[in-house]
């Protein structure tokens, strides 16, 4: 593999303030007092760029946020390092409240996105094309929820944005959910990478995932949509790639769970690290066998942690399988 480290961009058009509170137990229809609280800027493309960076990649993070909203922000570790380009809005940044208990248990209430004009949305896209041209970045990632369009009424398109990424010789993944999955679906823009979690893939394809054999067939209807790669993380199960060449599972030791919150944005980082600045696609089994590997890895670690900031990575991970998938292995419930 190159030394080359690879060089990211990734755009979170809605982000979010993250308020964690920490409790011993949470007890439904009761008075829950918290024995800790964060606050934090998150949002899936922050998440990966913060991970990605800890890695020694280059890694930008553009999002939209008001300038009090960012400076609550100022203690957050993706401030500090500088890993994102801010596009300024006047809206507040919604904000997520999420419980997590000793017990492992996370509960999130997840305020909607906040609209965007359809100026601040072509602003938006311009500052992305300005970052990966800047870092000459092989992977533009959007992650999250898609905002509505104050013009529109629907949410914000990112064909145009993808059509020029794949212009500029970038690679292209999509890690949304929802609606904006379904939409992406039926339009069938072509994209590199797609990171569905279990739910996800059987909500979007229509199908249910009982075996391995049901989440590969599952993939390949994505395949058929226009998608280079897929990869599909199962939980505990671990996660499958299946690309234009083979299909390969792989899974890691089992971890404690203190948080799941983030674990998928850890889990694609982790992937995205392992592969070289400037490599050709498709990249070979090795390279992909190592980005695997360290996506669970880093999944791994994402939950044993109580918020989504991880504080440190693993760049050769040890005791992580990675080979051909059981057609009749059994999806845990």
């Amino acid at each position: 593999m190159s030394s080359a480290r690879s060089r990211i961009v990734t755009l979170t058009p809605a982000p979010a303030i993250d308020r964690v509170y920490f409790l011993d137990r949470m007890v439904e229809g009761h008075v829950n007092r918290a024995t800790k609280v964060e606050t934090y800027l998150a949002g899936k493309g922050i998440n990966v760029a913060r991970a990605l960076s800890l890695a020694g990649n280059t890694a930008t993070a553009v999002v939209p946020i008001n300038a009090e909203d960012l400076e609550l922000a100022e203690g957050s570790e993706s401030v500090r390092n500088k890993v994102f380009k801010t596009v300024d809005v006047t809206a507040p940044t919604r904000v997520n409240a999420i419980i997590v208990d000793t017990e492992g248990a996370t509960t999130n209430f997840n305020e909607s996105a906040t609209p965007l004009s359809g100026e601040k949305w072509h602003e938006l896209c311009v500052s992305t094309l300005h970052e990966i041209q800047r870092v000459q970045a092989d992977w533009l990632v959007l992650g999250g929820s898609l905002p509505e369009d104050l013009s529109t009424g629907r949410e914000v398109d990112p064909g145009d944005l993808f059509r020029s990424a794949h212009r500029a010789g970038v690679s292209t993944c999509l890690d949304t959910s929802g609606e904006a999955l379904k939409v992406w679906a039926s339009a069938a823009t072509p994209v590199d990478l797609v990171k569905p979690n279990r739910e996800e893939l059987a909500d979007i394809t229509g199908t249910q995932l009982r075996t391995m054999r049901d989440v590969v067939f599952a993939a390949n209807m994505l395949r058929n949509r226009g998608v280079r790669t897929v990869l599909a993380s199962l939980g505990r199960d671990g996660l499958v790639e299946v690309n234009q060449h083979e299909v390969l599972w792989a899974r890691g030791p089992s971890a404690k769970v203190l948080n799941t919150t983030g674990a998928g944005d850890a889990a694609l980082a982790g992937y995205l690290s392992a592969l070289p600045h400037g490599s050709a696609a498709p990249y070979t089994r090795g390279v992909v066998c190592e980005a695997l590997a360290r996506a669970v890895a880093w999944g791994a670690l994402a939950v044993q942690e109580p918020t989504t900031i991880l504080p440190r990575v693993v760049l050769s991970p040890a005791g992580v399988s990675v080979s051909a998938p059981d057609p009749d292995y059994v999806l845990s419930r």
